[in-house]
């Protein structure tokens, strides 16, 4: 059943809406993980059951119908858009038409992982707590090589088989033997709705590399926006289920955080030293993305990331804590989602907090490091990275 939104009581604040925004998302990317949002069972997880009664006592309150169960509520997530809901929320909140589950996979959005990694108990949603683990022990030996590997094999190498497994630590010369257990808990069997129905393969998208949805309609979904954005989600390397004693793939958050955003890393990197900069890639055991070294002498520390929100991007906005000195810290969006959002940065500069990182594109770093080569002249700049106004500062976030 789809929501009334004739009434909204004036008495239910954006910041209740906001709340109940994240108990959604967490409770569809739990369910997502471990049940699969197409096949529920009973019981239903504590965050499911929660969402659950959280949206049925909304709609009481603001006198709109209100999903009848669970499976009903994920309908609501798969067919209508975000603002359909009957609560409130802030106008630049999310963008226009956001879904937090896909309507033809069921499986959860970026913009689903965004807001359930905004909760308060979200750590077991990141990539935090298993990065945290990898730059431990590769510290601990002394042993930067292997965080390196470690990364680019996340990034790179999104499925792996059993074989693979066993034979890539001493495959990587020996880079990834502190982190063998460790591989062994973020690479998973590949979940049944991955399985094509009678045909006992998964295929891997072509442009990512990690694994595709069927959908119901017999087509591809691949969970990486960037690639749906593309003519078409491309198939690429079929893996058997079987093949070289299983297929695993690694779990959502890093895939989400990690691999997603780390494609385009490796992009910028390999752009930025073209330009003329030296580039050193998750410095200090990944303490930032990168330490950007300008022919002036100056040290810009770079995070890559690629949001749908950018307010709940503002929202995490913080300087390194440790790592290599720098002179400025940015973070770097693809150019593409200030072109499809134009009042993207506004919305990020208006979330972040204080001193935080400032916001440019990946175009615009690439311009200013070409300047400070000597390759552009300024004068010639038309896209300069934009600067907090001292009015902003006294602009409060609200949630």
């Amino acid at each position: 059943m789809q929501p009334d939104r004739a009434a909204r009581a004036p008495s239910w604040s954006e910041l209740e809406g906001i709340r109940l925004l994240r108990g959604v998302a967490t409770a569809l990317v739990r369910l997502g993980d471990s049940y699969g949002t197409e096949s529920l069972s009973h019981p239903y997880p504590t965050e499911a059951q929660q969402a659950l009664d959280a949206t049925v006592l909304a709609c009481l309150l603001l006198k709109a119908d209100p999903p009848e169960s669970l499976p009903d509520l994920i309908q609501w997530a798969a067919d209508l858009p975000v603002e359909a809901w009957p609560f409130a929320l802030p106008a630049d909140a999310l963008r226009s038409g956001s879904q937090l589950l896909d309507r033809g996979t069921r499986q959860p959005t970026q913009l689903c992982y965004e807001w359930a990694v905004d909760g308060e108990r979200s750590a077991a949603l990141s990539e935090q707590p298993f990065m945290a683990a990898a730059a431990r022990r590769c510290r601990e030996e002394d042993y930067p090589e292997a965080y390196q590997a470690f990364r680019r094999l996340l990034i790179r190498r999104p499925v792996l088989t059993d074989r693979d497994l066993v034979t890539l630590p001493g495959a990587h010369l020996g880079d990834l033997e502190p982190l063998r257990d460790l591989l062994r808990d973020i690479y998973q069997p590949v979940p049944a709705s991955y399985i094509h129905p009678g045909r006992g393969v998964c295929t891997a998208c072509a442009r990512c590399g990690t694994l595709l949805h069927p959908t119901t309609k017999g087509g591809m979904w691949c969970e990486r926006q960037i690639c749906q954005k593309r003519d078409s989600v491309r198939a690429g390397r079929e893996y058997r289920t079987d093949h070289d004693g299983g297929i695993n793939l690694l779990i959502r958050p890093l895939r989400q955080w990690v691999s997603a955003p780390g494609i385009q890393e490796l992009r910028l990197a390999r752009r930025l030293t073209k330009a003329g900069a030296d580039v050193e890639l998750w410095p200090d055991y990944g303490a930032y993305g990168m330490r950007v070294l300008l022919a002036d002498g100056t040290a810009w520390a770079v995070e890559h990331k690629d949001w749908t929100t950018p307010a709940l991007l503002g929202r995490r906005a913080v300087p390194p804590r440790s790592g290599p000195p720098h002179d400025r810290c940015v973070w770097v969006v693809p150019a593409s989602r200030l072109s499809e959002q134009p009042n993207f940065r506004a919305t990020f500069e208006r979330y972040r907090q204080g001193a935080s990182p400032h916001l440019v594109t990946d175009s615009e770093l690439a311009l200013a490091v070409r300047e400070a080569s000597g390759s552009v002249s300024s004068g010639a700049r038309s896209d300069a990275p934009v600067t907090r106004s001292p009015d902003d500062e006294s602009k409060g976030a609200l949630f």
